[in-house]
């Protein structure tokens, strides 16, 4: 009987001894799984804040270029005001080119009219009356409702 009790015993610590293997090992499992887990979650964030600083980097790059660009065709444009304020027709800018200014200037100035008085002036009806608000009868209206 004693030889039972000791393979009673043996039995019952193995068992004990399993259930704490298993709570030890799952307790540094969880600490060595959460600083995985943490180390994982800090790369992760570190790839999206290069990535994003990246794509700002670009879009930087971008807005100056655009900006330079602006700024190039602002001078541009000021230039272009300064030459027409000191040439000699002033304020008007050249839109056409010389040899087309030059034309529509020779067109435009034979173009006008001329005024000559008229023998006659036209009827001014304005003062009498005339025509439909007369104030008479037409003939023929009244003729046709007989």
């Amino acid at each position: 009987m004693d030889w039972i009790i000791g393979l009673l015993l043996l039995i019952a610590g193995g068992v004990i001894g399993f259930f704490v293997a298993k709570f030890v090992f799952n307790d540094s499992r969880e600490e060595q799984s959460g600083k995985s887990n943490e180390q994982t979650v800090k790369q992760i964030m570190a790839q999206q804040a290069n990535t994003h600083i990246n794509e700002t980097r670009q879009v930087l790059d971008s807005l100056e270029a655009q900006c330079d660009n602006l700024r190039e065709q602002l001078n541009a444009y000021e230039g272009l005001l300064e030459v027409n304020t000191q040439s000699e027709d002033g304020n008007k800018l050249n839109y056409f080119g010389e040899h087309a200014t030059v034309y529509i200037r020779n067109t435009q100035n034979a173009s006008k009219t001329k005024r000559e008085p008229s023998e006659f002036q036209p009827r001014d009806f304005s003062s009498g009356s005339s025509g439909l608000f007369d104030g008479s009868k037409n003939q023929q209206v009244v003729d046709g409702k007989q």
